[in-house]
């Protein structure tokens, strides 16, 4: 096995791990998510850059590769050293959740009117039959982001919840691409 395939291989494990603990403590993970997006990045990028060097001995590298893993790099030591920039992304993760909620809550209704309207237009009795659904799916949207705005407890154990499976999938990626 290649020295990189090895490194990637670990790098995944760690990432897994890190995913694990992220899932058994959700509120931790939220409270030290700028950390951990720092670390991951940092982790990231020096797979990265091992894997460009792999490919560049194969004729297979491209600049781009490199240059990200590299960006990565240096935005992940900026965040694990600088406390304000961890509270920043901290804060405005849960604020863009909430957000996001409501737009994606409002988009949610339009599209259920816009099903029911040509339901009727065209008078389909099979034709998005349960439109209503769609429309209260929104509404409770829309109702989480308001509250989460106002309340954001739970929205942060959501989205730590989250985060630690995102960096399970990407860890097992890694495993998967040094397989």
């Amino acid at each position: 096995m290649k020295t990189s395939r090895i490194v990637t291989f670990i790098l995944g494990i760690v990432m897994i791990i890190t995913g694990m603990y992220c899932l058994m403590n959700p509120v931790m993970t939220y409270m030290t998510l700028g950390y951990v997006v720092g670390v991951n990045m940092i982790i990231d990028s020096v797979g990265g850059i091992i894997l460009w060097h792999e490919r560049k001995k194969e004729g297979m590298s491209s600049g781009w590769e490199l240059a990200g893993a590299i960006a990565s790099l240096v935005f992940g030591i900026i965040l694990i050293g600088s406390t304000a920039m961890q509270l920043i992304v901290d804060m405005t993760i849960v604020y863009l959740a909430a957000i996001w909620l409501i737009v994606v809550g409002v988009i949610r209704i339009m599209v259920a009117l816009r099903i029911h309207k040509v339901r009727k237009a065209l008078d389909a009795e099979i034709l998005g039959r349960r439109w209503w659904l769609i429309l209260i799916a929104g509404i409770l949207l829309i109702v989480c982001g308001v509250l989460s705005l106002f309340n954001p407890t739970g929205l942060i154990v959501a989205i730590g919840i989250n985060f630690g499976l995102n960096i399970i999938i990407a860890g097992a990626n890694m495993i998967a691409v040094a397989a």
